[in-house]
């Protein structure tokens, strides 16, 4: 299908203009075709009494915790007027799409039958790549931000109360990431007021977080997670140093909260008229759907010295609205919202609100 589109697109328009559609699709197809479909948290009842039904709903719900994977179209506006405005190739036309591949790849998990210290184990890779492809004839492909790493779940509440589905599951999360854009140019553009250099400026840093997390346990409820957390700069060295500009700039720290809400998946039975034969006979069949939202907010902390704005906007805040039409395909639908410093990589100097509306993507086989 993918093929066809990109087929369709390049009868009408040339290859050397629209380059970036393509780069970008083929990315993001690739990443995303590799994967198999989504398991519901709601098992049917001869599975609920599989050996291994606890620990699959808490790797469930570690899942539900987990970055957005989505393909959106993008309004992105300032919210404090630029000094010096955007170029062409940095998005001065608007934009055509964002895109975030971001998942947490397991390593290793605990199994019912394991010691009852490796059942609380969550330890894995992790990658986030998110993309912008503008509307401008210059370069469209934004630099991406890449994020790569390693992380660790680990449970602290009762595993006899995992067991029971009573109480709620408290656990936390350990992170170390490096986050770079891949580029090999200077950091600011050389241009008075001084300015991030967007299209190809250098950004390297690599950062720790701890965050503490609560979700409810009950699988006859609707399900909410919250978590409170932190996180900070560190500097690695040789290829994983840090960039100095970012020193003043940017805060060497954040102050981290989220909290999910999700509907327990519904159960909807469909009346569908069988094309195949003559009678047209009606075939009912049962669907669960999904919806969800979710917040992420952070709050910059140290030294903002070198930040020319007067009000130094610490706070940021995301908030996605995502709904699967069934559980048991991929993609569902997504709003999503942004006030605050820019995050694709070193756009943090800008201001600015983001609005998208597009797919949203889960891909998490067991």
């Amino acid at each position: 299908m993918w093929f066809k589109l990109i087929m369709n697109v390049k009868a009408f328009y040339s290859i050397e203009q629209h380059k970036g559609w393509f780069l970008f699709f083929g990315f993001f197809y690739q990443m995303v075709s590799a994967h198999g479909q989504v398991n519901d948290m709601l098992r049917d009842s001869a599975l609920r009494q599989g050996p291994n039904y606890a620990m699959d709903r808490y790797h469930e719900t570690l899942r539900h915790n987990d970055p957005m994977m989505y393909l959106a179209y993008p309004v992105i506006k300032p919210i404090v007027e630029r000094t010096v405005p955007l170029q062409d190739g940095e998005g001065k036309n608007g934009y055509w799409a964002e895109g975030h591949f971001g998942n947490r790849f397991v390593i290793y998990q605990g199994k019912y039958y394991t010691h009852p210290f490796f059942q609380r184990v969550r330890l894995t890779f992790d990658v986030g790549i998110l993309a912008r492809l503008t509307q401008d004839y210059s370069n469209p492909l934004l630099p991406n931000n890449n994020k790569f790493g390693f992380g660790l779940d680990l449970l602290l509440s009762s595993i006899e109360n995992l067991y029971r589905s009573k109480g709620g599951l408290i656990w936390t999360t350990i992170q170390l990431h490096h986050y770079s854009n891949g580029q090999a140019d200077s950091f600011f553009l050389n241009t008075q007021p001084k300015r991030n250099n967007y299209n190809t400026g250098d950004f390297s840093t690599n950062y720790w977080r701890a965050t503490v997390n609560v979700s409810t346990n009950s699988i006859n409820k609707n399900f909410i997670i919250g978590g409170l957390g932190y996180q900070h700069e560190i500097d690695l060295g040789g290829p994983f140093s840090s960039s100095k500009e970012l020193k003043g700039y940017y805060g060497d720290g954040r102050f981290l909260f989220h909290l999910h809400w999700i509907r327990k998946p519904m159960l909807k039975t469909i009346n569908t008229v069988n094309q195949g034969i003559n009678k047209r006979e009606i075939v009912k069949r049962e669907v669960r759907r999904h919806f969800g939202i979710r917040t992420e907010l952070e709050f910059l902390t140290g030294d903002l010295s070198a930040f020319e704005k007067s009000n130094k906007y610490r706070l940021g805040w995301h908030t996605y609205l995502n709904y699967m039409p069934s559980v048991t395909n991929e993609i569902g639908f997504m709003l999503h919202s942004f006030v605050g410093r820019d995050y694709l990589n070193i756009r943090f100097d800008d201001i600015v609100f983001v609005g998208e509306a597009g797919l949203y993507f889960k891909f998490n086989p067991q």
